[in-house]
């Protein structure tokens, strides 16, 4: 038995001190005030933060295997708040490589969910009424990567092309599903990755 274990510690090791194991992620905020209109009062401020995660493992030069994460709270006024989270596995290909900077194309699945809070004024009362809704994703996203040391990399993917479909829990949420590109500003992360 002892010798069974030492066997299957040393295979351990072997995997770990050759593996190709990479961590990485982003985080973004921003803070957007509307300007005044007609003398109203002061217009509240939208706040968004997002934390996105991501672990992976590098098959080869050309092709990683990951599961990303992606945290996203919205509050565009004092009385409206959103939630949303995601967990996205993938499949990366990197089609060109110039000494420390690739392209990549990445296809994956997504599955996940939004939750909605606004609080409504009744009488003296305030009401909260929330609403939630899923989804599920299939797509590719292209991305760029520059390799700044043997360890550290920069990354960024730039739009999507896909399937998405929505699933509303209620009857006050919208449904439906859509097949499209897009590239603007809501589909552009920056990250850093770790290699191990």
């Amino acid at each position: 038995m002892k010798k069974v274990m030492l066997m299957v510690a040393f295979m351990v090791a072997t995997v770990a001190a050759s593996a190709q194991v990479y961590i990485g992620g982003g985080i973004g905020f921003s803070s957007e005030k509307e300007g005044y209109a007609n003398g109203d009062e002061e217009p509240d401020a939208a706040t968004k933060f997002h934390f996105t995660p991501e672990i992976g493992y590098n098959l080869s030069d050309k092709l990683a295997v990951g599961l990303g994460l992606n945290f996203t709270t919205t509050k565009p006024n004092d009385d409206i708040k959103y939630f949303d989270f995601e967990i996205a596995p993938y499949a990366r290909w990197t089609f060109v490589k110039w000494n420390r900077v690739s392209l990549f194309l990445e296809g994956g699945l997504a599955y996940g969910f939004n939750k909605e809070k606004e609080d409504i004024p009744s009488g003296n009362k305030t009401e909260t009424v929330e609403k939630k809704d899923s989804y599920f994703k299939i797509g590719v996203k292209p991305g760029l990567r520059v390799d700044l040391t043997d360890h550290v990399a920069l990354m960024t993917r730039v739009g999507w092309l896909g399937y998405e479909c929505r699933m509303p829990d209620g009857e006050d949420m919208n449904n439906g599903s859509r097949f499209g590109l897009d590239v603007d500003g809501e589909n552009l992360t920056f990250g850093v990755l770790y290699t191990f």
